[in-house]
């Protein structure tokens, strides 16, 4: 069965004629996290967080559980963002010719063919491109409700905020979003499984070994830290030069979230 997992709401004030805040609908692979921004003042004003049982099939029935549990469906806003957050993605090289049946190739390459999905690719870093695929039922099912909503991937956030050289590792339930970059390129780009704390440190350590970075002179970036993987994160800390833990700032819903979730599980979703 769908589930409201999470529910705060702050001062949502856009009109049909003065639109000031964006939504942001973030997918997981059972969950759906509704984040809205004021952009006059640059605060989160609200959030919602949904989810489906692993046994439910397709999306329509979380969907519809939205249409009668979610308060910010039914809002204003300026701008709105379907922003996939699943591991079916890759970091590739541009393509002199666009052709999305080439990248199409790449992925189903990667992670199997998948029928029924369209492919989107923006460009990252002036020569990179990120590919990965919506499905068909997901997108007409969103888009009755948000005709206006454009697609995109969690990951391509993540470039907006990274440093020069840096390893920013986002955890979520089921994953971790790793992302690398040395002296101002990214070297990786992939989600591992959320596993035993001995796998995660493996997982990490090992992508760094493979694109022969030194975590001695790495700077940690951890997002989404929580009390349920404290001891791997702990444990990755002696391997870097330095680390930081991302936290929600005590501006707008941020304030209550923080007393109600103190552990930083919710951080990822404020990095808009």
């Amino acid at each position: 069965m769908a589930q409201k997992k999470l529910s705060v709401y702050g001062n949502l004030v856009s009109t049909a004629n003065n639109k000031v805040e964006n939504l942001y609908l973030v997918i997981g692979q059972n969950s759906i996290v509704f984040v809205v921004k004021n952009t006059l003042i640059n605060e989160f004003v609200a959030i919602e967080h949904f989810e489906r049982s692993e046994a439910q099939q397709g999306w329509s029935q979380l969907i519809g559980f939205l249409q009668n549990n979610s308060t910010l469906i039914h809002s204003v806003f300026n701008k709105i963002y379907f922003v996939l957050n699943v591991p079916r993605m890759l970091l590739t090289k541009e393509h002199a010719l666009e052709d999305n049946l080439q990248y199409a190739n790449e992925l189903d390459m990667v992670f199997g063919k998948k029928p029924e999905e369209e492919i989107y690719t923006s460009l990252i870093e002036a020569k990179y491109n990120l590919v990965y695929s919506v499905p068909d039922e997901l997108s007409a099912l969103l888009s009755r409700t948000f005709p206006t909503g454009k697609w995109q991937h969690y990951a391509q956030f993540l470039f907006q905020n990274a440093g020069s050289s840096e390893l920013h590792l986002t955890i979520f339930d089921q994953h971790i979003l790793v992302h690398i970059k040395d002296q101002g390129q990214t070297k990786f780009l992939n989600y591992f499984n959320l596993g035993g704390k001995d796998q995660n440190i493996y997982s990490i350590l090992n992508a760094c070994i493979q694109v022969g970075v030194d975590t001695n002179l790495l700077h940690l970036k951890i997002n989404g830290s929580s009390a349920t993987n404290a001891n791997f994160v702990n444990a990755l800390l002696p391997y870097f030069k330095s680390y930081e833990q991302t936290a929600i700032a005590d501006t707008g819903i941020g304030l209550e979230l923080n007393k109600a979730y103190p552990d930083f599980s919710y951080a990822p979703y404020f990095i808009f």
